[in-house]
């Protein structure tokens, strides 16, 4: 009798176990991937390595690989065509990805730091780039400075010839003669510093361009959770940072190769809280994301970059914040 059992009882636990091995085998499939997130030298961007570093995106649960950039606008075709997940980029530059690749903006990392416009010793003042070659890149809401420098002076862009020059080239193409000014941001501005250039533009910090935290809307539509996970630990790193920012410096030059003394902090750059996030995306702040968004927006089109307005509330999603 027992031996007739057998197989039935057999048959019973196989048809138990079975379905459950599939069930685990097919999540295990389903596992997502990590989320790939540009970064770049830049001090801000560096909120990214820490978390990873300290396992504060482990912690709530996500996966996340940090893709490094050493050429800034390299992140503009990777992100767009889904090689990254997601980047820390000014919100002009989302809007230009926008119209090739739906992006949501989910968070703001920093105040965009003291961007400068730099020129060489034989240039003294503004009106004297009359005639001039200034050096940004084209296309983008950075031109938004040079033509405000211009305006300063009561000069207009067609006072000067614009060619497109990568922030991180500065000091090589005022070195060769390429260009007498160049628009550019740290670490590259204080290396032109060093190299003997000097800021002629704005004479304060000007905070036209926050850093966004920007991902492809398919990834925020089908992972909202792995978002939200990721802000978490975003903000939990931000608050680590301001308590060490001698250890900052030792991971990021962990990443990138370097020693940390070619790492210093950027006085000038505001990391931005949770609760700075909330006050900027409240739509009754005067600078407001919304505001800043409508502006470049505007801009982007008046230059012919993008033919259409970006509606702000389509583009900016502050409900993953934690």
């Amino acid at each position: 009798m027992k031996h007739r059992l057998f197989p039935y009882i057999l048959l019973v636990v196989l048809m138990a176990i079975i379905p459950t091995a599939c069930a685990q085998l097919q999540q295990a499939e389903r596992a997502d991937p990590p989320l790939r997130v540009e970064y770049t030298q830049w001090w801000a961007d560096y909120t990214l390595l820490v978390a990873k570093e300290k396992g504060f995106f482990e912690q709530y649960g996500v996966e996340v690989e940090p893709v490094y950039y050493e050429v800034y606008p390299e992140i503009y075709p990777d992100l767009a065509s889904g090689q990254i997940d997601g980047a820390l980029i000014a919100v002009g530059d989302v809007i230009n990805i926008y119209h090739t690749a739906p992006m949501k903006v989910v968070g703001l990392n920093d105040d965009g730091g003291a961007d400068s416009i730099v020129v060489g010793p034989e240039i003294s003042s503004i009106q004297d780039l009359n005639g001039k070659v200034v050096g940004v890149l084209i296309g983008t809401q950075y031109e938004l400075m040079v033509a405000e420098m211009l305006r300063s002076v009561g000069m207009s862009v067609g006072d000067v010839t614009v060619v497109n020059v990568n922030p991180e080239d500065a000091s090589k193409a005022l070195k060769s003669g390429q260009v007498q000014a160049v628009y550019t941001w740290e670490p590259y501005l204080s290396n032109a510093i060093s190299n003997g250039y000097k800021i002629v533009y704005p004479d304060r910090h000007l905070r036209l361009f926050p850093d966004t935290i920007v991902f492809n809307k398919a990834i925020v539509d089908d992972r909202p959770d792995d978002i939200r996970a990721f802000l978490m630990g975003w903000f939990k790193a931000v608050q680590y940072r301001l308590q060490h920012q001698g250890e900052t410096r030792e991971i990021a030059a962990k990443y990138l190769g370097i020693s940390p003394d070619e790492i210093q902090p950027d006085e000038n750059q505001r990391l931005y809280s949770v609760e700075d996030n909330r006050e900027l995306f409240s739509l009754q702040e005067e600078n407001s994301i919304y505001a800043i968004t409508q502006i470049t927006s505007d801009y982007l089109v008046s230059i012919g970059t993008i033919t259409q307005l970006v509606e702000p509330d389509e583009l900016l999603d502050p409900s993953y914040l934690p």
